[in-house]
């Protein structure tokens, strides 16, 4: 997983984006008391960096999507099947590729502690677990 310079710290210094390595990311203004938002010009990533904590994809990235309505789930793989469904209702086939590929390259190669970024319940591993349960079943769908 990669690792920022002072993951952290507070944002004093210019952040990489996570898939890009050697891409400075761009603060956002709509930044506010203890959040930032950053955007990688290259790769067009969004990502969230809370004070205190590390840098993470930002809402509406298809891991924070697939998580949300487990948030608060100790085990969240029951739920991986009917979440799924939902998931897929009303989106186009190829946005689903799509974005299913965006989850498999994170779980494929890691950059950060996904439920980090919305302060899941479950532990990283049962995130990802989970996450690989719903995109199993999304690709066997598609």
């Amino acid at each position: 997983m990669k690792q920022q310079p002072d993951d952290k710290a507070p944002i004093t210094e210019s952040l990489i984006c996570l898939r890009c390595s050697d891409i400075t990311l761009q603060l956002l203004p709509t930044s506010g008391d203890g959040i930032s938002f950053f955007d990688c010009p290259s790769c067009k990533r969004s990502y969230a960096k809370k004070d205190g904590g590390s840098l993470t994809f930002r809402w509406r990235h298809p891991i924070t999507i697939a998580l949300y309505n487990v948030i608060f789930e100790d085990e969240p793989l029951p739920y991986a099947i009917r979440e799924a469904g939902f998931f897929m209702e009303g989106r186009p086939r190829e946005i689903l590729i799509r974005m299913v590929e965006e989850i498999e390259l994170e779980l494929d190669y890691p950059t950060q502690e996904i439920r980090e970024a919305l302060d899941n319940r479950a532990t990283e591993e049962k995130c990802r677990e989970y996450l690989r349960a719903f995109v199993s079943h999304i690709r066997s769908r598609l």
